[in-house]
């Protein structure tokens, strides 16, 4: 039989570190919602697995590496069998590297990365601790209207990421979302509920600001707690929303309580998938882990020579809050030729990218490291052709955006170099692995 165990800790940082998500430094000055780790381990027939969810913008891999190793060595779980996915909230905790030198920053996060990578791990040990019988059903249903492909045609046939709202030069998205919300939900032998482990793919982008928030996935725990108990564990991975946000360019602006409205929402139609979902099959538990070899992302010499370009020419502004949205193209473009030279400078001729499947009875979760696109998840829900199956990114490490290979362009935010490191080929050779490792 299955067993399941749940568990959340809470890791909200000091306030004064550093809040990573955007290009300008921001502190934080005060908790909207506390930020939390969550974790889901299952057993059955002696094999586990667990799944680990962080509310930061995205975590180092040393930091991952730390966790895994702590949980294997508490639990006996192999690190292969675990998963550590981050909600990618640009409201989140620090990493350990972004405090770019600010002296506030630094010090109001010093020895907070040593703690917290414990207290993340520790989650999935005291979920380990808590394992009982308990019976997962798992559903799948649909919600529209808050989430929106951030690149457009243009009028002048060019695509651009974020245009100006409802500027009449737009065309059209180039892309479909994902409206799909599936919920694998576990109830204890008493039909008590324990928690879920559900996804969607859309960037929690709705906050900003420099308030702590786990943005619309806080709100989402919040929701389900009031349904289901405040013991309840709403274990989040983030969909396949490399271009997919919350901003609807046909509207001015969001209200300020959008992302309340984003959690609710989706509460509401897990709530009602639950009621007619169905049980797994007690088919077993396993995980298969595997790297694979891709390219850096070429760049061309006319690239860097336009790069370069911009650092010999432009004089930097402090203070300038720099944006994709063409606020102040210059500053901007010097900062993007600053990150492309950086990312030549410290990044190898290749990367070693980690893939992961797991399952559950005939539940299949599949992990992407990176921002893939929406198109990535589609490819492997197709490939995987059962249905009960879950996509989910930004696990285990980070290789920035992995856009499609037709959109390339300089207008769009995800291919530019820095936010893109792989080749163009990446998210096809992530894709076809991912659904061949469950075949096998």
């Amino acid at each position: 039989m299955f067993e399941f165990g749940f568990y959340e800790k809470e890791i909200t940082p000091p306030l004064g570190c550093p809040i990573p998500g955007y290009f300008n430094l921001r502190r934080g000055s005060d908790v909207l919602d506390r930020l939390y780790a969550r974790a889901a381990v299952v057993r059955e027939d002696g094999n586990t697995v667990a799944l680990i969810s962080i509310d930061a913008c995205t975590v180092e891999k040393a930091v991952v590496d730390a966790i895994k190793s702590r949980v294997e060595e508490y639990t006996g779980i192999a690190a292969s069998n675990i998963l550590v996915g981050y909600t990618h909230t640009h409201t989140g905790m620090p990493r350990s590297d972004y405090a770019g030198g600010d002296e506030v920053a630094t010090k109001s996060s010093e020895g907070f990365h040593t703690v917290v990578t414990k207290l993340i791990a520790d989650c999935a040990i005291l979920a380990y601790q808590r394992l009982q019988k308990a019976t997962p059903v798992f559903g799948k249903g649909e919600v529209s209207g808050i989430s929106f492909c951030r690149d457009y045609f243009m009028k002048n046939g060019t695509p651009q990421t974020n245009p100006t709202r409802t500027s009449p030069q737009i065309e059209g998205p180039v892309a479909d979302t994902d409206n799909e919300l599936p919920v694998l939900f576990v109830k204890d032998e008493n039909d008590k509920p324990l928690g879920a482990i559900l996804g969607f793919a859309c960037h929690p982008d709705c906050v900003s600001g420099d308030k702590y928030s786990g943005d619309y996935i806080s709100e989402l725990s919040i929701q389900l707690k009031k349904t289901y108990g405040d013991d309840f564990v709403s274990v989040y991975l983030l969909g396949a929303c490399g271009d997919i946000n919350h901003f609807d360019v046909s509207r001015e602006s969001d209200p300020s309580d959008h992302y309340r409205k984003m959690g609710r929402k989706l509460a509401g139609e897990a709530q009602k998938i639950v009621a007619f979902a169905e049980p797994l099959k007690e088919s077993g538990v396993k995980a298969s882990f595997e790297t694979i070899t891709i390219p850096r992302v070429h760049i061309s010499d006319e690239k860097i020579a336009q790069a370069q370009h911009y650092i010999d020419t432009v004089t930097e502004m402090k203070g300038v809050k720099l944006a994709a949205d063409g606020t102040d193209p210059e500053q901007y473009n010097l900062a993007m030729s600053k990150r492309l030279m950086n990312f030549l400078n410290t990044t190898p001729e290749s990367f070693e990218v980690p893939v992961q499947v797991i399952q559950i009875g005939e539940f299949t979760l599949y992990a992407f490291p990176s921002e893939v696109f929406c198109h990535f998840g589609k490819l492997v829900k197709q490939g995987d052709g059962t249905g009960c199956c879950m996509v989910s990114t930004l696990c285990n490490d980070s290789f920035a955006y992995v856009p499609t290979r037709d959109m390339f362009y300089d207008t769009i935010y995800e291919s530019r170099p820095g936010s893109n490191q792989l080749d163009k080929e990446a998210g096809y050779i992530m894709a076809e692995k991912l659904v061949s490792m469950k075949k096998q």
